[in-house]
């Protein structure tokens, strides 16, 4: 198989990674506009941060280490979004329900959404001039032709040489909405309370612990063969795999060996595609595929059911929980981290029994992308906590 056969099965991908750039210092401090792993969170204004229980773990219910701050906007929107991730780091709650959580958070400061929309305006505004020079132009040149050449003649005439460069459709980061008929309320919206208390604003200082941060950079997944790191990982027989390995003399019967454990992870075909495709970009760090499916590490866990049947198939609709606090509307992919993250965050250090232990973390928002109006404080800031699927490590049995 060529190179562009090859490219061509694995097939053009829509999903964007992240990659470690800068570790956070002094000299080198994120924004908010930023996308990072580690280091301290940025609110979406000072003083908002998310309400103390959201930033806890659920096990033990001590605050929580920052695993990703993702600003993740929109398109055709002008508020403020950010999806954090948070994990705790103590080994009684590994593997437990609740010891990482993600978080959604929007910024709707009315200010900040009106700027935008003038921006907008001005540039559909200049937009719009453009392609009336342009139509001028182009009209001018055409009725010179019409005098110069006969009417068989102009019909072959060439492609406008001095067309604008502006009339050509450009990338707009606050392009508006098409304004549709408005939508009957949803059931969020009839059943939201009515007279319920605001978040307060907090001037308190919010003190989480933290592993080293990264800033990261984004580019788009690509296949180039040229760039491989990491060979994809060959089939193993499980059984071959037992013979060779060596037997516990004291229990050789029932206790297995490394090399057994390896193999039950690696004989997994799921696994096998998550090598493989790493193996392409092997240093991300973050995959992002807004509406996309994740890059699933395992197909034996219960955060695999909810993707694929139980014939290994995807599923037309992943069978998501859908967000209580807006029950008429479902739940998407957006993220997830991946391993090499881990790497990265305990960076020197050397208690690695004491590391964490997942495959992927898996994050799934909103599909309306709302919070309850009650939710958000009187700086315009809301948060929810959304799905967030864990696939952990394969436990080896020693």
């Amino acid at each position: 198989m060529s190179e562009s056969d090859y490219e061509e099965e694995l097939g053009e991908s829509k999903t964007f990674l992240g990659f470690v750039d800068v570790p956070i210092s002094e000299s080198e401090r994120p924004e908010l506009e930023d996308t990072f792993i580690g280091g301290k969170p940025i609110w979406l204004n000072p003083n908002s941060p998310p309400p103390k229980e959201l930033l806890q773990c659920k096990s033990c219910q001590e605050p929580m280490h920052l695993l990703l701050q993702c600003y993740a906007n929109l398109a055709n929107t002008f508020y403020d979004r950010v999806i954090y991730i948070f994990g705790c780091n103590k080994a009684q709650c590994r593997r437990k329900k609740g010891s990482v959580r993600a978080l959604r958070a929007l910024s709707k400061d009315p200010d900040l959404i009106k700027k935008r929309e003038q921006e907008l305006e001005e540039f559909e505004n200049k937009k719009k001039v453009a392609q009336q020079k342009e139509a001028e132009t182009k009209s001018k040149l055409e009725s010179l032709a019409n005098s110069l050449f006969s009417p068989s003649d102009s019909t072959n005439a060439q492609s406008n040489p001095f067309s604008n460069p502006f009339a050509q459709e450009s990338s707009n980061p606050f392009a508006q909405p098409e304004k549709k008929e408005p939508a009957k309320p949803t059931y969020a919206e009839v059943t939201k309370p009515v007279e319920k208390a605001r978040p307060q604003v907090s001037t308190e200082p919010v003190n989480l612990p933290s592993y080293p941060g990264y800033i990261l950079y984004v580019d788009q997944e690509a296949f180039d063969l040229k760039k491989q790191k990491l060979p994809p990982l060959p089939e193993v027989d499980a059984a071959a795999s037992t013979q060779t390995s060596q037997p516990n003399p004291s229990n050789p019967s029932k206790i297995p060996t490394l090399d057994e454990n390896v193999s039950k992870m690696v004989d997994d075909p799921t696994f096998q595609h998550f090598s493989h495709i790493v193996s392409f970009n092997p240093t991300q760090v973050l995959r992002y595929d807004l509406n996309g499916s994740p890059l699933l590490y395992s197909s034996k866990d219960d955060v695999a059911k909810l993707f694929y049947d139980s014939n290994g198939r995807l599923r037309p609709q992943a069978l998501i929980p859908n967000p209580p606090y807006n029950p008429s509307s479902e739940r998407r992919f957006e993220l997830q981290l991946m391993p090499k993250a881990i790497i990265d965050l305990e960076a020197g250090t050397d208690d690695i029994l004491s590391g964490m232990e997942w495959g992927t973390i898996i994050v799934a928002t909103d599909l309306m992308d709302y919070i309850p109006d009650h939710m958000y404080d009187q700086n315009h800031v809301g948060y929810v906590e959304e799905w967030c699927g864990v696939q952990w490590e394969e436990e080896l049995k020693l």
